[in-house]
């Protein structure tokens, strides 16, 4: 069994606007290899980089983006996420509006996709769901998951983000202590 004594550098960010305590601990094991982990509210985010370019852990992070980093950190976290069923059906009404007046659609059919859209509970399910929907099933083609449904920010990638910026000012007052 090998035992190894590392260097760790781990600091603890308070005061952050609207943030719990953020703990950081960052190993650079050598130049442009090196690992971080963030952590705050119970949650926790780690990367390990080994391909840096020669930059330390600080460097690197204060060197890339946040959609990177968020990327690295939680993959499957988007930056936005669908908007709500009022946002949905006025996106519905306005295309099957858009539909009758170009006479895509007679005025038969643009009735029954407005019935059957206002009295859906889920009206993005009744457009793209074969077991859900009837006559809005036909509104956006082939493939209505891509008709560019409304969408709001995600929160929890605004959180992940206002935490990276901490660790960044927090890193940057680091640096201007040491200098």
């Amino acid at each position: 069994m090998t035992v190894e004594k590392n260097n760790v550098l781990s600091l603890t960010i308070t005061g952050a606007e609207r943030l719990d305590p953020i703990r950081v601990m960052i190993e650079n094991y050598e130049p442009g290899k090196g690992r971080i982990t963030v952590t705050c509210y119970g949650q926790a985010w780690t990367g390990a980089w080994f391909a840096m370019g020669g930059d330390t852990v600080q460097e690197f992070i204060q060197r890339v983006s946040n959609d990177y980093l968020i990327g690295y950190f939680d993959n499957s976290l988007s930056s936005v996420i669908d908007d709500d069923n009022d946002a949905n059906l006025s996106f519905v009404q306005k295309e099957i509006i858009k539909l009758r007046r170009e006479n895509e659609i007679n005025y038969f059919d643009a009735r029954y996709m407005w019935d059957e859209a206002i009295n859906s509970d889920d009206v993005k399910a009744s457009c793209c769901d074969y077991l859900v929907g009837n006559y809005l099933l036909s509104l956006f083609g082939d493939d209505p998951l891509y008709a560019g449904w409304p969408t709001v920010p995600n929160p929890k990638y605004q959180y992940l983000s206002r935490i990276i910026d901490a660790v960044r000012a927090g890193l940057k007052q680091l640096e201007l202590e040491a200098a």
